[in-house]
């Protein structure tokens, strides 16, 4: 296959943020407001800083919040979607492990409808049964279909590799058995744990005037006041997670009857946001394979065929966070994928990046930031994470600053702490028996089931 070279990006001189305001509702939710008068756009996120890492009942988070636009105490479900309609706008419901939110995006003349639009689907969820039964086969239609691809299936080994046993061990939308079991009782309970003004924060970015948003904001949500119950929060220490490891290679299996091809995941825990090495990880990450003229693609796509593409990032949670690899490969290749795979691993852990790679994924890095600050959504979800991960006001402009100085020697005193002796995680969907032959002599190997048990070890 062609090496193919993406079109270079000049550096950019200068980055700064765009400026913010903080303000506070009386009844104490933060609001962080980026003003932007360039479109006639709002984008709000009114984010909860819990997610499905708390529920009892797996999918319950997921569940519930995609009820949340399905009906209230006044409006059906066909009421709401008429009311956003109206305004040519969206408003979603979403959930994750570390967190829920609620989005809308509308016109900035028709901003004071949707935020009370908005406060009635947060604060007076209907949970009708008609909708709970209707949320429930097309869930489990959703999972079927999840489960018939082999990306997904290993996504569910890589994860009882990564963090069985921990509030991280499940899939956020459930299984076939937590989805038929599902109550009414169920979400009203994940919905209390959840939706609390003491956990929520509102990021607004687009074409309005803060006092009057935080004045429209007090009207609708400024009542909100907490319940009495206790505040919740996941089990599981940062401890107990990132300890969640063995002293060699799992090399977790999952059955894909007749797979012509294999899908593979592996990764390891790494630092998180907060730590001085986080920056310089994503730097490294982008060369070893978080670009298309990255180093797995480069050898694994363009040298040796195995694949059409491979990609890897860093997953942040507020526990843990891991540097994850994903691809699909010849089921006969798959062992020596996976070797190659360890192999530029273990170069990254013992070999100085080229000068070329540094210039390159340094004009990448600031480039493609900057463009991430071009519309309201793409500001409020980088303000969001400011709040969610309690990240310094001037963090992006450190991360620029960071990027735009960093030397080969600083970023090899990284790579030799965070790439050296890992114990990774391999995950695998495909004929077990076959997978077994290529990737056991990799470390001890464990068969998953669809619902993330363990078959057998």
């Amino acid at each position: 296959m062609a090496h193919s070279n993406p079109p270079r990006i000049d550096t950019p001189i200068a980055f700064v943020f765009p400026e913010y305001k903080h303000r506070t509702l009386s009844g104490g939710m933060k609001i962080i407001a980026v003003e932007d008068r360039t479109q006639p756009l709002v984008s709000i996120n009114l984010a909860l800083k819990q997610g499905a890492a708390l529920e009892k009942v797996w999918g319950a988070a997921n569940f519930a919040s995609s009820l949340l636009t399905k009906g209230t105490m006044s409006r059906s479900a066909q009421d709401i979607a008429d009311a956003i309609d109206f305004t040519g706008g969206s408003l979603n419901a979403s959930s994750g492990f570390d967190s829920a939110s609620m989005s809308i995006s509308i016109l900035s003349q028709f901003l004071p409808n949707g935020l009370e639009l908005l406060a009635d689907v947060l604060l007076h969820p209907a949970f009708a049964e008609d909708e709970i039964e209707r949320l429930r086969q097309q869930t489990l239609v959703e999972i079927q279909q999840y489960l018939s691809d082999a990306g997904y299936l290993a996504a569910i080994a890589f994860t009882q590799g990564m963090f069985r046993g921990t509030p991280y061990g499940h899939p956020t939308i459930g299984t076939t058995d937590t989805v038929q079991r599902m109550s009414r009782q169920d979400c009203e309970d994940i919905y209390h744990l959840l939706v609390r003004p003491d956990q929520a924060f509102i990021a607004a970015a687009g074409d309005f005037d803060t006092d009057e948003l935080v004045q429209t904001l007090e009207g609708v949500l400024g009542h909100w006041s907490a319940s009495t119950g206790e505040k919740s929060s996941i089990s599981a220490t940062h401890e107990q997670i990132t300890n969640n490891r063995e002293a060699m290679h799992k090399v977790m299996l999952i059955e894909k009857p007749d797979a012509a091809q294999t899908a593979l995941r592996l990764g390891f825990q790494t630092v998180g946001r907060e730590n001085e090495d986080f920056i310089a990880m994503q730097f490294l990450n982008t060369i070893l394979g978080g670009s298309f003229i990255s180093r797995l693609n480069h050898n694994l796509r363009e040298e040796k065929g195995y694949t059409y593409g491979i990609h890897s990032g860093i997953d942040t949670y507020k526990q843990a966070t891991i540097w994850a690899a994903k691809t699909h490969v010849g089921s006969e290749v798959a062992g020596d994928a996976v070797r190659e795979i360890l192999r530029e691993i273990d170069r990254m852990a013992t070999e100085p990046i080229s000068d070329d790679e540094l210039e390159t994924t340094r004009k990448y890095l600031l480039g493609s930031f900057a463009l991430r600050t071009e519309t309201p959504q793409q500001v409020v979800s980088l303000v969001s994470a400011l709040e969610m991960f309690n990240l310094p006001d001037d963090y992006y402009q450190r991360y620029f600053a960071e990027v735009a100085a960093m030397t080969k020697e600083h970023l090899f005193t990284v790579q030799q702490r965070r790439f050296a002796a890992q114990n990774l995680v391999i995950a695998a969907s495909g004929s077990v028996e076959h997978l077994r032959s290529q990737l056991g002599e990799l470390g001890a190997a464990s068969v998953v089931s669809m619902n993330g048990e363990i078959l057998s070890s």
